[in-house]
């Protein structure tokens, strides 16, 4: 393991939660945009990182626009390993909107993510569930 890795690990135990998801995140998409290929847990973590940015930044019609079907299949994983059940089948759903509808909505903002995109809003994040999953699995994602 580099000297960085070591630092970057021994930096991230002692931060406040939203300052290791955003240095996690920011890890993870320095790596992938290196071309280094991600593990599992890492694109779970970084997926669903993604998922958050651009919905609450544009709604899932943006996080598509942006993504297309790219980060969605390890979003729905993350999702799922984190236990954040809600989000998950708002995720589900969304897929299925997209895939159903990308051709009818490419230059236009699909009305049907409206309802998805209010409730994910209205929801407690589940964030702190990511934040938990990579604390347990430091050595995992961090590498």
């Amino acid at each position: 393991m580099s000297i960085d890795l070591i630092k970057l690990k021994e930096k991230l135990k002692t931060q406040f939660d939203d300052d290791l998801d955003f240095e996690v995140a920011d890890y993870l998409l320095t790596i992938k945009f290196e071309g280094r290929i991600l593990n599992q847990m890492q694109r779970r973590v970084v997926s669903t990182n993604i998922l958050d940015n651009e919905v609450f930044n544009g709604g899932f019609d943006q996080f598509y626009f942006n993504n297309e079907n790219e980060y969605i299949d390890d979003a729905i994983d993350g999702l799922s390993e984190f236990g954040a059940n809600e989000f998950l089948e708002l995720a589900i759903k969304s897929k299925e909107i997209y895939l159903r509808d990308r051709e009818l909505y490419a230059n236009v903002r699909n009305p049907h993510f409206n309802p998805l995109d209010d409730k994910f809003y209205e929801l407690d994040h589940y964030a702190e569930l990511r934040i938990k999953y990579v604390k347990a699995n430091l050595d995992e994602i961090i590498k």
